[in-house]
Order: C-alpha cells, then structure tokens, then sequence
C-alpha cells in the first residue's frame, strides 16, 4: 500500500517518534519534492530525518495533476497542491493531510483521505500502539498538535478509552 503525505503530519510523527506507524501501516510513504524541501529545512533535526527514511521516496507530480487540483476552486500552497496532485496522480491508497480542505478536495476526486488522528486510531486498532490517548497527548504537547476537547473526548471515547 502506497500513502501520500504532507510536511506537517510526517514532521508531527516524527517529533513524537512514531513515524514507524506510516511503514507499519502502509510499506511506503510518497511525498513531493516540495514537501522533502519543507522537511529538510525544518528547524527540528528529528523532521530533517525523515527523509533519510528508505521507505519515504519522493516523486515529482505531473503538470497535468497539478492542473487538476489548480482547477478545483481552492486555495492550496505549493506543499499541498503538490501533495493533492501526487496522491491524484499516483492513485494513493490514502493520503495523509490534516487541512480539512484538503480531505474534502481529495475525496471530491474520489481519492482516500486520512488525517493524523486517523492514522493513530487505525494503528490502535491494528494493535500497533496501546493507546490513543498517549500518542494523541504526545501530539498535543511535543508537536503542537491542536484538537478541541470536545473532538479528543470523542475520539477517546470511539476508542473505548475513557
């Protein structure tokens, strides 16, 4: 299975240490050149690491994929019209990106979209991780992951943890 991710969820996996969860979960992780720009750059040397990952490859999108995503009446920075335009062009298995109107773009091009959060509920359900609550707390306090309260007790309690 092939995921393709943007900067900020591999760069989150990674401060708290559990990028290890993408290859669990899906063997290779794809990203663009723009999203390897923005990891390699980053000030934190533990995001610079993920691309010494051997299953992390970067790929180019196509001109025409990135006319695609152009084309949807949105509004995207480079990173994730990149992102959108590879997970299209590839045909991802999934694609990871938090923004909300990323998932609703991908999904209107009939493309699977998962947010962080989801990654972290599936690898509780594989019973890669024990808790949801200690990664997403991680989350929260190592990477400056923002989620309501009201949205973390639901997940916590979709997860049978409180």
């Amino acid at each position: 299975m092939t995921i393709v991710s943007d900067a900020s969820s591999l760069g989150s996996l990674a401060l708290i240490d559990y990028l290890w969860l993408l290859e669990a979960l899906y063997g290779t992780v794809v990203i663009s050149e723009v999203v390897a720009r923005e990891l390699a750059t980053a000030k934190n040397a533990r995001i610079q690491a993920v691309l010494s990952v051997s299953w992390v490859k970067v790929q180019v999108p196509t001109e025409g994929a990135i006319a695609t995503i152009q084309q949807q009446g949105q509004q995207f920075d480079l990173g994730e019209t990149q992102t959108l335009a590879l997970a299209l062009q590839l045909n991802a298995d999934e694609l990871l990106i938090n923004e909300r109107r990323g998932r609703q773009v991908a999904q209107a091009l009939g493309l699977s979209a998962i947010g962080i959060v989801g990654i972290v509920i599936v690898a509780k359900q594989r019973a890669l991780i024990p808790s949801v609550r200690r990664v997403m707390d991680a989350l929260v306090e190592l990477a400056g992951f923002r989620i309501s309260h009201q949205l973390y007790q639901k997940i916590l309690k979709f997860v049978d943890e409180i």
